[in-house]
């Protein structure tokens, strides 16, 4: 029943390496739960930002206005346009930057 010293200080041992592996895991895990905000903390955040907008009744009024003045389908394809656009510099803007900055050296 009793296990000889050298299989409990090996036992031991193991258990040290064990705790200081999970200590380890459970420090990334928090700075990790720190640093990501949760779905609540988001909504709060976006809540809190509207309430400011809502102090500012002649900005929503100014906004309002323009919205009613401008069509509803060409602010739609303005900011479909908008989406298209970026996606496409995204993808494309990495090579085609070098080329425009290497034909502004060459014009100079």
């Amino acid at each position: 029943m009793v296990e000889p010293s050298g299989k409990l200080t090996q036992r031991k041992a193991e258990l040290l390496v064990q705790s200081a592996l999970l200590r380890e895991k459970l420090a990334v895990e928090a700075l990790s739960l720190i640093q990501m905000p949760d779905a609540v903390s988001k909504g709060l955040n976006l809540w809190h930002k509207f309430s400011l907008i809502g102090r500012k009744p002649i900005l929503v009024g100014t906004l309002l206005l323009v919205f009613l003045a401008i069509k509803p389908r060409r602010i739609v394809s303005w900011l479909l346009s908008a989406t298209v656009l970026f996606k496409t510099w995204r993808r494309f803007g990495p090579f085609i930057m070098p080329v425009i900055s290497y034909l502004a050296r060459r014009i100079k």
